[in-house]
């Protein structure tokens, strides 16, 4: 699951920049898409026709367009932000980065739209409830016992080593 970004080209920007830009982004793991005309009718067909894994869009353009600019493609409950195209790219990649990584885990200024309740807080409920929020999710996890641990933490040594379990 990644985030859609769309880079604006201009003539002020060399191709090299850009290129460069969307490399540091998609090596960050996003989906990078770069054309000339994104405030067109033609534009906003093709970002309309290209919409995010997982609700957040990303635009990079010269103008830093607001959401009510692109009102007809952006679905209402996506996370929208803009950015200038501006300073080297790597150092811009990664602030895009950061800030879209703020609004995932609901520090910035908004949240994220999905949450996941884990029933059971045994290793198992324990592993899928730190892998799920890796990808970003706020996790909740339900134990119906004071501790977690689940059957694990009845255990005073584990096989085959015979460690201590706790």
């Amino acid at each position: 699951m990644s985030p859609a970004v769309f880079i604006c080209e201009t003539k002020n920007e060399s191709p090299d920049y850009i290129e460069s830009l969307a490399g540091h982004l998609d090596g960050l793991g996003y989906e990078v898409y770069s054309r000339k005309d994104l405030c067109s009718p033609a534009g906003q067909r093709f970002m309309a026709d290209r919409p995010p894994d997982d609700d957040r869009v990303v635009l990079v353009c010269p103008r830093q367009l607001g959401r009510s600019n692109f009102t007809g493609i952006l679905q209402p409950e996506w996370d929208f932000f803009s950015f200038r195209l501006q300073g080297e790219a790597k150092a811009l990649a990664n602030h895009i980065h950061s800030e879209v990584i703020m609004v995932t885990w609901g520090v910035s200024r908004a949240s994220p739209k999905r949450k996941v309740m884990v029933i059971g807080g045994g290793v198992g409920g324990v592993y899928a409830a730190l892998d799920i929020a890796e990808q970003g999710y706020p996790v909740v996890v339900v134990e119906r016992d004071p501790s977690i641990g689940g059957i694990m933490a009845a255990l005073d040594k584990t096989f085959p080593t015979m460690d201590c379990s706790i």
